[in-house]
């Protein structure tokens, strides 16, 4: 069994375990394995004499209520049932660390990808902005050549008719 942890640092650093997780669970489904069954209890029934059970005078219980054997208890293995159920706490307790980090860490990631959406709202307000101002932009220089075309086509209106041979002088040759 692997000691208590104190500290994140330490949960960070320690070294893996070459057996996967459905490897220690496999483990202790076998230690489980290893504690006597039903069966066991019955067994050692069967093997009492018949006597052992016939009532000899009233009882307050009957035999059959009354807990397995002591020989049955003490083939248990309660040291191991207690390292099984210290693993157990201490994978929870790992496993109740890891979680507060992940929380702790998609709670950093929601805030920065609230300030990078922030952020970028306010860089399409701004694009936003100039292309508004081009746009009026381009309208008012759309205005104004249209009153220039008007301006030069005065112009070539005025000097057509200006210098026509119609309006020229004629020559006193």
């Amino acid at each position: 069994m692997q000691p208590a942890v104190s500290d994140l640092a330490t949960v960070t650093t320690l070294p893996r375990q070459p057996a996967s997780t459905s490897e220690q669970f496999l483990n202790a489904s076998d230690k489980i394995a290893a504690f006597p069954s039903p069966s066991l209890a019955a067994a050692s029934f069967q093997a009492a004499p018949a006597h052992a059970f016939a009532p000899a005078a009233p009882m307050a219980e009957p035999e059959a209520a009354k807990p397995a054997a002591p020989a049955a208890a003490s083939q248990r293995d309660w040291p191991s049932a207690l390292a099984l159920i210290e693993e157990t706490s201490e994978a929870i307790r790992i496993s109740d660390l890891r979680y507060a980090q992940l929380e702790e860490r998609l709670q950093q990631t929601v805030a920065q990808a609230a300030g990078n959406m922030r952020e970028l709202e306010a860089q399409v307000a701004t694009a936003n902005e100039l292309l508004w101002r081009s746009e009026e932009r381009a309208r008012q220089a759309e205005a104004r050549a249209v009153e220039a075309e008007a301006w030069l086509a005065r112009l070539h209106d005025a000097v057509t008719t200006s210098f026509s041979p119609a309006n020229r002088p004629q020559s006193r040759s």
